[in-house]
């Protein structure tokens, strides 16, 4: 099972949402992660490209679609870093 480590702003975007109370989003990014430790090189871990080895996860809510970027860690391919969250510039 990989190991998810998310970037420092990763980690703000999430608090921001726990403060907001975006409940549903929330869940939506806990199974994105979820995913990416059971599978990180899965067809679900896979689905947008963007170049380099960087990949992109949509999450979704009933008002907002955010977008999960990670890639594998260089050295450790258990560790999947997420490099960006936050609203999905291409929604």
């Amino acid at each position: 099972m990989a190991e998810v480590r998310f970037s420092p702003q990763a980690i703000q975007a999430y608090e921001s949402l726990e403060r907001a109370g975006a409940i549903d989003l929330l869940d939506a990014i806990d199974d994105a992660a979820d995913t990416l430790e059971e599978d990180p090189g899965g067809r679900r871990a896979r689905r947008r490209s963007f170049g380099d080895g960087r990949w992109g996860i949509t999450v979704k809510d009933a008002d907002d679609d955010w977008l999960l970027v990670r890639q594998l860690d260089d050295e450790d391919p258990e560790i999947v870093r997420v490099r960006y969250l936050g609203p999905d510039p291409f929604a």
